[in-house]
């Protein structure tokens, strides 16, 4: 049945406008300033701007066929360029990186960044690396020692060698002149709880601990050289910063409880109980041990212990405020090595007073370690095994350390605006570990608190490439000096640095709060209970499961849209976003802010125009019979199948938001033609396409007819779409229109303007209506329309003239 009071188009003329349901209940505003003159027609009379294209007058409209814009006349308006110009456009692509190759010099900096900066390196530059480099060895070395001590339980020399040679490797590789490298908490706790069930073990079968280094360090560097060639370095924007602010949140809550052990004198009690066949590993039973046996703590390690925590605290506090100051000279005070003077002291006076022979637990002997550097293969056959055995914690370790070591370099990179690369930077952290891994070295990732203080004083990575040096220097020659050092006092650095990490938590949740992310707090609750209850590779893994939960489910959504006209124009906006700004204004004016009339009241429409006026409509209309659908994203098989069950909803309700069991909205009649505006859609893969043509079928037996809109220029979508016959069902949809014999009434009524000599009339439709642009879609044969104007007016004429006469033959 045709649809009444329809214009005829042959005839040019302007019917009664039709029936317009309203999608968001607003009246609509009345203002002639706003509307103009303007006169509504059936489908496609109205023009207007709709995303980009220009807008004409309502005279024009009253003797104009609407067709699609030309594209030489869009082009005169917007870029309207000087011949000089012109020519000057021409040889654009001479500038082009692509359009030469590079010689061998000019890509060697690129990949070897060191030649970057060695051509320029001079006497200020090296003093400035002097200084920075001594400054952090001062208390990076007793970090070093700590990690691999009481973190990592491996020797000592593991952290040392970690810390002298990732930076010089780094000094050729990296791409960040301020970013320090060296061994990490995180990780050396991740390697220690990998090593610390295997010691027992190990000393059966004659393994040394540095062999499991080895083999978690060699899989560290591995995976991430791997990643790198591999250009993997888009991984730093899968996975959410609240995964890895928990996680080095839990990693600090853990490295708090691991130090309460030493620092209260319990590790005897601890061998004696696990020797018993009690397993002991988690964090939270860790914790419970404890809470079961503090009243046996040797008093004289807890007073140790409890001095040097309000030492370090104490002296970070001064430090903190001295940064504060006006004052010049204070502000040099975080140079001030305060870890370097608390282990100095307590080891001349542990060995002053003798305290070991008191039961204080010291470092003891590690000469034996410094005769001679050892190199390991971690490809032999012995090695290999444990390689299988670790692939877990070395895979883990390799993650969280990229994580955190891209973190630094971005934040550095932002702050001193570098050009940062994370795949050069996985090569290079790659690299360092496969080296540090030969040396018996601890997984090494860059941090950003070092870093930070290293930028103060540092011009290039040479900085790094000194604090290594000395780090090597110390491995090699004082290892005697360190016999004395007690184990309480590293343990306490261990937790004041674990605290750190645990400062940033709070502040991350308290944001998260306030924003209602909840997603976020999810993610990072879920990775810290983990990380306590379980272990850091449980933490992690199910971290990392839960985020990408989420980015499957999102990129599973479909974002389709509904469309609806602005009353009187051509502009057709998201309904859904429409009613939602009219229930924002709603409830501001309930709120008891004063009610505006439509005039002063500012317009959820205001960032579109029609001829340079503020199109201040509260309501959208929906056409008649026609269902418009945009769908403004690329169709891949995660987003398709969401896709087929919201165009249900939509035809069903008039809203992707409406809840599947509401009861039906829309009648079956209102849905007879479906228009999909696929701009937004650059990509679609095969089974999203065999889900696209299931669709079309569906509405095809179902008489719907569908048409499509402003179709990507894409050789490979528009190719995709012809194989899977999509495109010859959209022409038989198109053909049955009888769109030729709209044309050839649109040529006769040119024609008939000239025979009548009106020269301004039929000079203008001439200059307009050329053989090239007369038909409605992008050219003679094609199925793809190019404004969802020209659709409604090819349905408006089929409605107008042979909708009555298909329907009885059918």
């Amino acid at each position: 049945m045709a649809f009444p009071n329809r214009g005829r188009l042959s005839k040019i003329e302007h019917g009664p406008n039709h029936h317009a349901r309203l999608i968001s209940n607003r009246r609509i505003n009345d203002d002639s300033s706003s509307h103009g003159n303007t006169k509504t027609s059936s489908y496609g009379s109205m023009t207007s701007k709709y995303m980009g294209e220009d807008a004409r007058s309502s005279d024009e409209e009253s003797f104009l066929i609407q067709r699609p814009t030309r594209r030489q006349d869009f082009d005169e308006c917007v870029s309207p360029l000087h011949p000089s110009e012109a020519s000057q456009s021409e040889s654009i692509s001479e500038y082009y990186p692509g359009a030469a190759s590079l010689s061998l010099l000019e890509l060697l900096p690129y990949y070897l960044p060191i030649f970057s900066w060695v051509n320029e390196y001079c006497l200020e530059y090296f003093l400035g690396d002097l200084v920075g480099g001594l400054s952090l060895a001062t208390f990076q070395i007793p970090l070093a020692i700590s990690y691999s001590s009481s973190l990592a339980k491996v020797p000592i020399t593991c952290g040392l060698y970690s810390l002298g040679i990732a930076p010089l490797v780094y000094m050729i590789l990296g791409s960040v002149p301020q970013m320090i490298t060296g061994p990490e908490a995180p990780m050396s706790l991740i390697v220690g709880q990998a090593v610390e069930p295997l010691l027992h073990h190990a000393k059966k079968n004659k393994i040394s601990p540095t062999e499991y280094v080895v083999a978690i360090t060699f899989i560290s560097g591995a995976t991430l050289f791997g990643f790198g060639l591999g250009r993997f370095g888009f991984l730093d924007n899968v996975l959410c910063d609240s995964l890895l602010k928990g996680f080095i949140c839990g990693v600090g809550v853990v490295m708090v409880i691991n130090s309460l052990i030493p620092s209260l004198g319990l590790e005897n009690i601890l061998k004696k109980v696990l020797e018993g066949d009690n397993h002991i590993h988690s964090p939270f039973d860790k914790l419970r041990f404890v809470f079961d046996n503090y009243r046996e703590a040797h008093l004289l390690t807890l007073q140790i212990s409890a001095f040097s925590f309000l030492t370090i605290m104490a002296i970070r506090f001064l430090k903190k405020l001295a940064a504060q100051s006006q004052k010049r000279q204070l502000k040099y005070s975080i140079y001030i090595p305060e870890i370097l003077i608390l282990v100095s002291s307590t080891t001349l006076l542990c060995y002053k007073f003798q305290w070991s022979s008191r039961g204080l637990a010291i470092v003891g002997q590690v000469s034996e370690v410094s005769e001679k550097v050892h190199i390991y293969n971690p490809l032999s056959t012995k090695h290999l095994k444990l390689l299988r055995l670790l692939s877990s914690s070395g895979f883990v370790c390799a993650m969280l350390g990229f994580f955190e070591s891209t973190t630094a370099s971005k934040s550095l990179g932002s702050r001193y605006d570098l050009p940062i690369s994370s795949n050069r930077e996985l090569v290079a952290l790659g690299a360092m570990n496969l080296v540090c891994s030969i040396f018996g070295g601890l997984p090494s990732f860059g941090g950003y608190g070092r870093s930070k203080i290293n930028a103060i004083s540092a011009k290039t990575t040479f900085s790094g490439a000194i604090m290594g040096i000395i780090s090597l220097l110390a491995a090699r020659f004082i290892l005697n000096l360190l016999h004395f050092i007690p184990k309480c006092v590293l343990s306490v650095i261990t937790a004041v640095i674990g605290i750190s990490l645990i400062s940033e938590g709070p502040k991350e949740v308290a944001f998260h709060w306030r924003s209602r992310g909840y997603d976020e707090l999810i993610t990072f609750s879920t990775t810290i209970l983990t990380t306590i209850f379980f272990s850091i590779e449980a933490g992690i893994a199910v971290g990392l499961v839960y985020s990408l939960i989420r980015v499957i489910k999102n990129s599973a959504e479909s974002n389709i849209q509904i469309l609806g006209r602005v009353p009187g124009t051509n502009t057709f906006l998201d309904a859904d976003l429409a009613s939602d700004c009219a229930r924002i204004e709603t409830s501001k004016d309930f709120a008891g802010n004063r009610p505006q009339s439509f005039e002063k009241r500012p317009s959820q429409l205001n960032l579109f125009t029609d001829k340079f006026r503020p199109l201040n409509f509260q309501a959208l209309e929906e056409i008649e019979g026609c269902l418009i659908i945009k769908i403004p994203e690329p169709l891949t098989f995660t987003n398709a199948s969401d896709l087929r069950s919201r165009l249900k909803r939509l035809e069903m309700y008039g809203s992707a938001r409406a809840h599947p069991a509401s009861k039906r909205i829309r009648d079956k009649s209102m849905s007879k033609y479906m228009i999909f505006d696929l701009e937004g859609m650059s990509y679609i893969d095969s089974s999203a396409a065999h889900l696209l043509y299931q669709s079309l079928q569906l509405y095809s037996k179902r008489n719907i007819k569908s048409f499509v809109v402003r179709v990507s220029k894409s050789h490979a979508l528009r190719e995709r779409l012809k194989e899977t016959g999509i495109t010859e069902m959209l022409k038989a949809d198109f053909d049955s229109m009888r769109v030729d014999e709209m044309v050839g009434e649109t040529l006769s009524f040119i024609s008939s303007f000239n025979n009548r000599g009106s020269t301004a009339c039929a000079g203008f439709l001439n200059r307009r209506d050329d053989s090239n642009h007369t038909f409605p879609t992008e050219s003679q044969g094609s199925p793809f329309f190019m404004h969802i104007r020209n659709v409604l007016r090819v349905i408006d004429y089929y409605e107008h003239n042979f909708s009555s006469s298909d329907e009885l033959a059918a």
